[in-house]
């Protein structure tokens, strides 16, 4: 009973025996079995206990209530990722006393680790999350498996996305009721470009985003479907820019710059592989403006524009390479694994052919294989085979197209 719990809470608080307290008011298997919850006690016995610990159990009470729906607001906050309201409500839960009480610290950990990830502050996330792996037995299954949602998004954002993958698929969907990894499933598998896999947990996701009312994230997984759609080969464009507009306009609504900034990255993408070099530019130029550069996703799309303008020769190597060296300085200061893709740049706008192609095969190349990136593996490893084979050096060439043919998979026999 809640009474019980919080007697012995303000008891310990007050570094007051069983003995201590109940002395005068009853005895200590009776006080005992009152803070378990495992008796029935009279209001007049709670009533003396709570005088002597200086307290108003009615007012106590109110705040448990409160501290318990506070902390389910928090998570919702996040989940709906409403901007201001995640901060407010952790502020409020630091402040309250009772946020210690046993039963609410495991789920206030959970949660500011979860916070601290939403705010992209990836340290004191795991930092707390390796605290609480130490009494992971300990945890109910629920929290088991909010630890190893909370580990994967952190996967996720550090670039290893087989191990956010291994950790989100190790979740029990039967003792878990948050649907939302389903989301995070979805954008770990579309980049290690399983998109049959992406596209799957993507609808799961949206099912549960439409019946909770969450438009926001509504949005992002729309988004990730339409990716989806051209991802193994281009789609219809006129319907893609259509499907992107209908966000965008919906983005607009709910004021969400960085959604809009997000779908005219996409666009970008889309019009690069069109070959669209002016129209790509443009929709990444715009992406930019929107985002700022204290946006998680600015690098990527700094990556993009710099990539169609040098593509489409929109501007001289001169001009981009200032543009490059910002990038890597940005990449390098927020510790972002981006800082690969503007060394690379860096390398193609200097004409620096050798030295391109040495980093791809000895840092890019392993380091994709590393996080699985399997498209841009795919895309560069055929890039070093090509120089390769044009330079004359045969056997690296038939060593890399060796490797290449082995990491796939035959779709006829599926062996």
């Amino acid at each position: 009973m809640i009474e019980g719990k919080i007697i012995k809470f303000y008891r310990e608080k007050a570094r007051l025996t069983q003995g201590e307290l109940c002395h005068g008011v009853c005895s200590v298997t009776h006080i005992s079995k009152i803070e378990r919850g495992i008796t029935e006690y009279s209001p007049e016995i709670t009533a003396l206990l709570a005088k002597k610990l200086n307290i108003s159990l009615e007012d106590e009470i109110i705040r448990y209530h409160q501290s318990s729906q506070k902390l389910h607001q928090w998570l919702e906050s996040i989940i709906m990722q409403r901007e201001n309201d995640p901060r407010a409500l952790k502020e409020e839960l630091e402040k309250e006393s009772l946020i210690d009480m046993p039963e609410f610290q495991v789920l206030f950990q959970l949660l500011s680790a979860r916070h601290y990830l939403f705010e992209h502050k990836l340290e004191p996330a795991f930092a707390i999350v390796q605290t609480l792996q130490k009494h992971e037995a300990e945890m109910s299954p629920q929290d088991q498996n909010t630890l190893k949602h909370i580990l994967g998004i952190y996967y996720f954002l550090k670039g290893q996305y087989r191990d956010c993958i291994d950790c989100l698929t190790s979740i029990n969907p039967e003792q878990y009721s948050n649907e939302e990894y389903y989301y995070h499933l979805a954008i770990a598998y579309h980049s290690i470009h399983s998109n049959i896999t992406a596209y799957y947990y993507g609808k799961k996701a949206l099912a549960y985003f439409q019946r909770t009312l969450n438009i926001l994230r509504i949005i992002d997984t729309e988004m990730l479907l339409i990716v989806q759609l051209n991802a193994k080969e281009l789609h219809d464009f006129a319907e893609t820019k259509a499907k992107y507009e209908q966000l965008i306009k919906l983005s607009e609504s709910l004021h969400s710059k960085d959604r809009i900034g997000k779908i005219y990255h996409n666009l970008g993408f889309e019009c690069y592989r069109r070959k669209m070099y002016k129209q790509s530019a443009d929709y990444y130029q715009k992406a930019i403006d929107l985002m700022g550069d204290a946006s998680p996703h600015y690098l990527t799309s700094l990556d993009g524009y710099i990539m169609t303008c040098s593509s489409g020769k929109l501007y001289s190597e001169a001009a981009l390479i200032p543009l490059a060296e910002k990038g890597l300085k940005h990449a390098k200061t927020s510790n972002s694994h981006t800082w690969i893709d503007f060394q690379l740049h860096i390398y193609q706008l200097t004409n620096q052919e050798e030295k391109y192609y040495q980093f791809l095969e000895d840092k890019v190349i392993p380091h994709l294989k590393q996080i699985g990136y399997v498209i841009l593996i795919d895309h560069y490893e055929r890039k070093l085979f090509k120089y390769y084979f044009e330079k004359g050096e045969k056997e690296k060439a038939l060593e890399l197209a060796s490797t290449y043919i082995s990491s796939k998979k035959s779709f006829y026999s599926y062996e």
